[in-house]
């Protein structure tokens, strides 16, 4: 007897190893259509194989089952292998029943349909009343897609795990784990924990308990976004769902931890738990949460809502904000990606409420109070309330008093756009505010307010900036007390008042009262950044020192080459950067330049400023009371200036007698080096000229050359004619080494040598 127990188990045993390696296609139509009444589904199988220990039952390979026709006409399953536990009892009924079902490599697709149900839903109603029809279903290591309709979402969970069991009264018991995932993202670059759902489902009641284990912020984030918020930290959540599958109300919390500084949350120590409740609909896809808190009165309260959120995910997100530290707001933008400086400090509270809408972006209203914000290397800006608006993804300040310093306020307002190419619209009025104190305000420098560490302004600027391009203001201010350095003067310019205007890169200055060193002037000026000449002014000088002017202009008409370079003469010295790019177009008008005793008047003249050359155009001035017209260029690129004059210096004062004389006059230098290196040229006209006791011109005329050499003036003349009562002489001269002007004359063969002192004119 015992030999035979033996005999039999070693039977039982080679059959129990043999068996799966036998194909027993004669039960697949059996096993199909047992399979078929458990699942309520058409079913497709493989190659069947016996299986002993498992059972006793069947390994089937490559199973399809399909789905119902409402949820459309891709399969609802692939299984690689699927184990079928047979029920012993069913033999004895002569009806072939499963009471386990193990899925191996499966993929199982969860339709939503157009109408609303689940196809899971079908299978639970489509399954046989009778105890036990359905059978229990494993999967271990599958993947769960979501399909809506025909569509298919781009969630699916890995790595799943689900274990359903039918109890006698129609409900099943559910336990699922997955690593929830996105088909738009690489594998590799996701970092979930595992989701897990516990519980009982029917169609009269679902009570579940899902949980979320530790798992990247960013990564959950991506879930409902794909483009993410750059988050960093983890978080674990837990739910509860109880009630109808169309109104689940849903209860659980939050945990968030090592995320940088959210200790600075209310009631939030190493990290932040937040409780929420809410509903969810299966039958519509939406979900509602709102936090909940133990603390009265919370700083925030959030609340979120998702529809559509398995197949093409919609949501928003809303947080009320009740006296919030701004700096904790500030914390959480940096988390949320905002790019805020390091050193931005800020004070005071928030209150009010943000949405934040996966479609829509940012909306809602927020109310500053006692609030101060520090830019860096700038002094806080203080205001006592103030309201920023969100909406259609603009961000706008409304107006508001900003104190800066003590005494000093402005009046602000703006937008900020939070789309697209983005961009800043500031604008800042101000009845007086220190130039100084424009960097509190953390945007690029109003033109010209850039230019001077000192002053003060009244008036309106405003700031327009988007990315990718550079910011540009436009506005009408008054500008007082500057100091505005320049190059190629040897001091800043002190305007003492302005009016500017500007619009866009454009720039005009009316009104200007300013001074140089010793030397006053008023006018305009204009920046055009387009035009060949950008710079464009209008100066006029009361008066002016010749010595003060040269000593203002220093920098520009003499560069020092330094002590060596002059000495061993090496050359010029290089053009500066400054030179070489200016370029500009302008009115000059001097009332009154005086050079020792000799005065002069420019009452107009078109300067033209080239780089290296300098040129006055069109000049009408008076030396004394002479008449001055012609054309003076100055060339900059030696060491030392170079002046030529070509035109007419008319009623010249001679000899009881007026000179007029037209011609080119050149020098270099500066100072006392222009008249030792003076040369001009040219001819002479006179009348009434009483050269000598026994010489009186009526009229005079001549080509003269004059030049200054040791001992005085060198006078140079010919082509001499002359008329002396009825007689006309023709003839040349020249000075002596006693400084005496010789002429030596001719008419109708007569020669006559007239001499005189040279006199200065008069």
């Amino acid at each position: 007897m015992k030999r035979a127990i033996i005999v039999a188990l070693l039977l039982v045993l080679a059959v129990g190893f043999a068996a799966p390696h036998f194909e027993i296609d004669l039960f697949r139509p059996k096993i199909a259509r047992a399979l078929e009444r458990g699942l309520g589904r058409r079913i497709e199988v493989g190659t069947v194989h016996f299986n002993l220990f498992t059972g006793p039952g069947f390994t089937v390979d490559d199973v399809t089952i399909h789905e119902d026709p409402r949820a459309g006409i891709e399969p609802c399953a692939y299984v690689g292998t699927l184990e079928a536990r047979v029920q012993l009892l069913s033999l004895f009924r002569h009806k072939l029943e499963f009471s386990s079902l193990r899925l191996i490599d499966a993929s199982i697709n969860l339709v939503k349909t157009d109408s609303g149900p689940w196809n899971f839903q079908y299978l639970l109603s489509s399954a046989p009343a009778s105890a036990g029809a359905m059978p229990a279903i494993k999967m271990r290591g599958g993947r769960v897609n979501f399909k809506f309709g025909n569509v298919k979402s781009v969630f699916f969970f890995n790595d799943a795990d689900l274990d359903v069991s039918p109890s006698m009264d129609g409900s099943v018991e559910l336990r699922f784990a997955g690593a929830p995932s996105r088909s738009d993202r690489d594998r590799a670059s996701q970092n979930f924990g595992n989701f897990f759902v516990r519980g009982r489902w029917s169609a009269q009641r679902v009570d579940l308990k899902l949980e979320l284990e530790k798992s990247a912020l960013e990564e959950v984030a991506r879930l409902i976004d794909r483009r993410g918020f750059g988050l960093h930290g983890v978080i674990a959540l837990d739910a509860q769902l109880s009630g109808v599958p169309s109104h689940l109300d849903v209860t659980g919390n939050i945990q968030v931890n090592d995320v940088h500084r959210w200790d600075l949350l209310p009631q939030s120590g190493g990290g932040m738990r937040v409780g929420y409740k809410g509903t969810l609909d299966l039958k519509g896809d939406r979900l509602e949460l709102e936090s909940v808190s133990d603390v009265p009165n919370p700083q925030i309260a959030a609340a979120f809502r998702a529809w559509d959120f398995l197949s093409v995910p919609h949501w928003d997100a809303s947080a009320g904000l009740k006296q919030l530290p701004v700096a904790t707001a500030l914390e959480i933008a940096r988390h949320m990606g905002a790019g805020l400086p390091d050193k931005l400090a800020a004070e005071g509270t928030l209150s009010g409420e943000v949405r934040y809408s996966e479609p829509d972006g940012f909306a809602g209203k927020v109310e500053l109070q006692d609030a101060s914000v520090t830019l860096p290397d700038g002094r806080p800006l203080r205001a006592a309330s103030a309201a920023v608006v969100i909406e259609h993804q603009v961000m706008s300040l409304e107006p508001a008093t900003v104190r800066v310093g003590e005494n000093e306020s402005a009046d602000v307002e703006g937008s900020f756009s939070l789309q697209g190419a983005g961009g800043l619209d500031l604008k800042i009025t101000t009845r007086a505010l220190s130039v100084s104190d424009m960097r509190s305000f953390g945007v690029a420098a109003i033109p010209l307010l850039d230019q001077t560490p000192q002053g003060t302004w009244r008036g309106w600027a405003r700031y327009q900036w988007a990315r990718d391009e550079m910011g540009q203001w436009s506005g009408e201010y008054e500008l007082q007390n500057a100091r505005i350095p320049v190059d190629g003067l040897a001091e800043a310019v002190r305007v003492q008042s302005a009016a500017v205007s500007l619009n866009g890169k454009r720039v005009a200055v009316s009104r200007l009262r300013a001074r140089v060193g010793a030397i006053a002037f008023t006018g305009d000026y204009r920046w055009e950044p387009a035009a060949v000449r950008p710079h464009k002014f209008h100066l006029t000088i009361p008066a002016a020192d010749a010595a003060e002017l040269q000593r203002v202009l220093a920098p520009t008409l003499a560069r020092d080459r330094g002590f060596f370079a002059r000495t061993l003469r090496l050359g010029d010295a290089p053009v500066p950067d400054w030179l070489k790019t200016r370029r500009a177009d302008g009115t000059l008008t001097i009332g009154a330049l005086t050079f020792g005793e000799t005065q002069v008047r420019v009452d107009s003249a078109r300067l033209l400023w080239d780089a290296a050359e300098v040129r006055l155009v069109g000049m009408a001035a008076h030396v004394n009371e002479s008449a001055l017209a012609g054309d003076l260029t100055i060339g900059l690129a030696g060491g030392a200036p170079h002046y030529r004059f070509e035109g007419k210096l008319a009623g010249v004062a001679y000899k009881e007698g007026t000179l007029d004389f037209e011609g080119s006059l050149d020098a270099d230098g500066v100072g006392a080096e222009i008249l030792a290196s003076a040369h001009a040229e040219g001819r002479l006209h006179g009348r009434s000229i009483a050269f000598s006791p026994e010489a009186e011109f009526r009229a005079a005329a001549a080509c003269f050359e004059v030049s200054e050499q040791t001992g005085g003036e060198r006078w140079k003349l010919s082509s001499v004619e002359v008329t002396q009562g009825a007689d006309t002489y023709t003839g040349s001269g020249t000075t002596q080494s006693d400084g005496r002007l010789v002429l030596d004359l001719l008419s109708r063969g007569r020669q006559v040598r007239y001499s005189a002192l040279l006199a200065a004119a008069q």
